[in-house]
């Protein structure tokens, strides 16, 4: 009889960039409109079931990047989220759902700091 590898719960955390292309239409600002000339990163974590890290991370990439279809904001902008990195994955003890995100946390920065250098500055280790 075979054995069948164990699966568990893993939390991913995600990093996607929140790209807004395209000068808003004067027309439809509101008082809701910011505009800061800063972009958006995404910080989540994906709940996958799976059966080793390596596997919960190609699973949460997936999932996390099924639905990134560009759509136009209210603004007339078109808006893209874009994949960075899978930064961590911890395994998750309890019965859960597969595939439900658990946390989610927005971070604005300058237009000019790239997602790489987001990336190093928030989710590296200063372990020198």
């Amino acid at each position: 009889m075979k054995k069948r590898s164990s699966w568990n719960y893993y939390g991913v955390k995600i990093i996607k960039q929140i790209l807004v292309e395209g000068e808003p239409n004067p027309d439809l600002i509101d008082e809701y409109y910011e505009e800061d000339g800063g972009q958006t990163f995404e910080e989540s974590i994906v709940l996958v079931r799976a059966q080793s890290f390596e596997h919960a991370y190609k699973v949460a990439i997936k999932k996390s990047t099924e639905f990134d279809e560009p759509y136009q904001n209210p603004y007339g902008q078109q808006v893209t989220w874009k994949f960075i990195d899978a930064v961590d994955c911890y395994l998750i003890l309890e019965e859960l759902e597969s595939g439900v995100e658990v946390y989610s946390c927005f971070h604005n920065t300058a237009s000019d700091v790239s997602a790489d250098e987001f990336i190093n500055k928030w989710f590296s280790s200063n372990d020198n």
